[in-house]
């Protein structure tokens, strides 16, 4: 049988004159542009605004490391200690991301956009979106931390840059009305946490929702190169769970 290998794609294509990235020629972006902007040329199609460029900058650096305790931290040097090379151990970072940890923006972004489409009173719309997912039984993605039980100070300090450069506000400002709202559902407290933040962020910049996730991924599996080459550096090779610390149930 032959497989039809035919694609159609408008980001990017070869010319004459080389590689051309969403029409813009890649040699020119090499002399010109930096990394966190010819990302989001890539993604959204055309140049970020330099308020945009911030932002996307400021989510990179806040998910690139959490400490080696999240599993995208201490898996990669548990394989990496097993004698495998830097590309496995990296993938091995982005394989231990999923819905409870680093996997959720994908999720909080489309909830955040079926939120904003049920009500023009976004006080409205919160309460309908926490009351919709509480009778389905389902987690609101992007909120609720181990760590952080009054307010993620991550969260805190991009939405602080966010005002600074004078992005839009109307999913952050929904992010935080939905917290309030889950806040009076449950009588507890769920942080709007990371996930939700850069979930909010990346749809006011015009960020298609399956990018979201793939972000996080992008920053947290470049953050692990550093500890995979210090794991590779101490010659203590294969980890293995101390004595004791496995009960038979």
């Amino acid at each position: 049988m032959v497989q039809d290998l035919t694609f159609k794609t408008a980001i990017s294509h070869q010319t004459k004159e080389g590689l051309m990235l969403r029409n813009s020629p890649l040699t020119e972006l090499i002399q010109e542009s930096d990394f966190v902007s010819t990302l989001f040329l890539s993604l959204v199609g055309r140049k970020p605004k330099s308020n945009e460029k911030r932002i996307l900058n400021a989510i990179l650096i806040s998910a690139i490391d959490h400490g080696i305790e999240p599993a995208s931290g201490f898996v990669p040097r548990v394989v990496a200690a097993s004698g495998n090379d830097m590309l496995p151990s990296m993938a091995s970072a982005l394989l231990a991301l999923g819905p409870y940890h680093g996997g959720a923006i994908t999720n909080c972004m489309n909830m955040l956009l079926e939120a904003n489409a049920l009500n023009e009173d976004k006080e409205k719309a919160a309460r309908e979106i926490v009351v919709n997912y509480s009778e389905k039984k389902l987690r609101l993605p992007g909120f609720g931390h181990p760590h952080y039980k009054v307010e993620d100070p991550r969260t805190k300090q991009l939405f602080a840059i966010a005002r600074e450069v004078g992005v839009p506000l109307e999913f952050p400002s929904l992010a935080q009305m939905i917290e309030l709202a889950l806040e009076d559902n449950l009588n507890r407290k769920l942080v709007l946490n990371i996930d939700g933040a850069i979930a909010s962020l990346l749809l006011t910049m015009g960020i298609a929702p399956q990018a979201g996730n793939a972000l996080f991924g992008l920053a947290r599996v470049a953050g692990c190169i550093s500890h995979i080459i210090e794991e590779q550096s101490t010659g203590d090779w294969v980890r293995r769970l101390p004595e004791g610390s496995v009960e038979k149930i």
